[in-house]
């Protein structure tokens, strides 16, 4: 089955007498997409992030009133574990939404549902080209044109829409609909022109190594069988590992300075590090050589606030108004992803645990695991007493010296 075949059998497009657009020229277009992976630099950004963000657990829970936390056993937590769609794994799942989001600025995620509204699957769409529509009852529908030349038209509750550089359109995320990533784009060409001049500057600086003078008035022929002889020279020598040339009186081989003058690397520098900023992921990330301060800065300017984003998103289309009310979210967790060291963590569990500070669901937070039943007791050392107690306690000890 072709992913779009979920829409045929479904009513996609509401059978409405007139659309209006939502706005004058409200449409998103992901066209400069494919502008942004043909770079490397932001290919390997976008793959840094959605990597690890890809080793979130999402759950479905509850709180209750008592503040316990209870992990539903039900299709949506099974979905978002197990099997999104038929065609992804909750990895990959995670991954391509990252992906798309930072690449569009704006991410789709079609949910589809049985007969009995039962969740059958989560859909990480890709169009090319999305135009906000309008009902006369108000309600919205995004007009979706995709590569292969399909049009679907959905209404906008059946989405989960994920947006980044959320500022200035109504509805989309990005600086504008048509010159989306328009400062991005340009540093990324600004880095490309640099490393197409360090490439030629190469690329020239191999091609002539010297020049062969001949001591002597030569024909055209001549000078032809000169070359020939001491091209063969030199293939002899390197096929035996020699770096002599052996050349007669009647020539003199003159080298040339090969000194091509490269791109100024702090230019470069400069360039590639705004690319980076704009991905919000440091040249450590990049190389995959990071300490534990340089990841926390990761995680908590990059991948927790997408983290957030994640949650709010699918709670809010996922789960009825009742529900969000009643205590239910869903939360992605990562107790794969925070890279703060074991001793780290056990150290600041143990100290506020011991001062009653931490309950035992905080603590597994902080290590990234989701909470239990019964976890949200405190619990605190025997080493420790309020001040109001330590004068009864030395009297109850100098009592027992007594």
């Amino acid at each position: 089955m072709k992913i779009f075949d979920i829409f045929k059998s479904k009513k996609t497009k509401k059978e409405v007498s007139h659309f209006n657009l939502f706005s004058s020229n409200i449409t998103f277009t992901g066209a400069n997409a494919q502008r942004i992976e043909d770079s490397d630099l932001a290919e390997i950004c976008i793959d840094r992030i959605a990597t690890h963000i890809s080793k979130l657990k999402p759950k479905h829970i509850k709180h209750d009133d008592s503040g316990t936390v209870e992990i539903l056993d039900d299709e949506i937590n099974f979905r978002l574990n197990h099997s999104p769609n038929e065609y992804m794994t909750t990895s990959e799942f995670i991954y391509k939404v990252i992906s798309l989001l930072l690449l569009n600025n704006n991410c789709f995620i079609y949910l589809s549902y049985d007969k009995e509204n039962k969740l059958e699957g989560l859909y990480p769409l890709n169009p090319v080209k999305v135009e906000i529509k309008q009902d006369l009852n108000d309600s919205l529908f995004l007009e979706m044109n995709f590569g292969d030349g399909t049009n679907y038209t959905l209404p906008y509750e059946s989405l989960i829409h994920l947006k980044r550089l959320y500022k200035k359109h109504e509805l989309f995320g990005g600086d504008a609909a048509i010159s989306n990533h328009k400062q991005l784009l340009k540093n990324i060409q600004t880095n490309e022109s640099l490393i197409d001049g360090l490439e030629n500057a190469l690329r020239s600086s191999f091609q002539i190594k010297g020049l062969l003078k001949m001591n002597a008035m030569l024909s055209e022929k001549d000078k032809d069988r000169q070359k020939e002889i001491f091209d063969e020279a030199l293939r002899v020598n390197k096929q035996s590992g020699s770096s002599i040339v052996p050349i007669d009186l009647k020539s003199e081989y003159i080298p040339l300075s090969s000194d091509p003058k490269l791109i100024d690397m702090e230019t470069l520098n400069f360039v590639q590090g705004k690319i980076l900023n704009y991905f919000g992921v440091s040249e450590a990330i990049l190389n995959s050589k990071y300490d534990e301060n340089e990841y926390n800065a990761f995680y908590e300017n990059t991948l927790e606030p997408l983290t957030i984003f994640l949650s709010n998103a699918f709670s809010k289309a996922l789960l009825t108004r009742s529900e969000l009310l009643g205590g239910e979210e869903i939360m992605f967790y990562g107790e794969r992803l925070n890279y703060a060291s074991w001793q780290s963590k056990i150290t600041a569990i143990e100290k506020l645990m011991g001062l009653g500070i931490f309950s035992i669901n905080e603590s597994r937070g902080v290590l990234g695991y989701p909470p239990i039943k019964d976890g949200n007791k405190r619990i605190q050392s025997l080493n420790y007493v309020s001040l109001d107690k330590t004068d009864l306690y030395q009297i109850g000890k100098e009592n027992e010296d007594e």
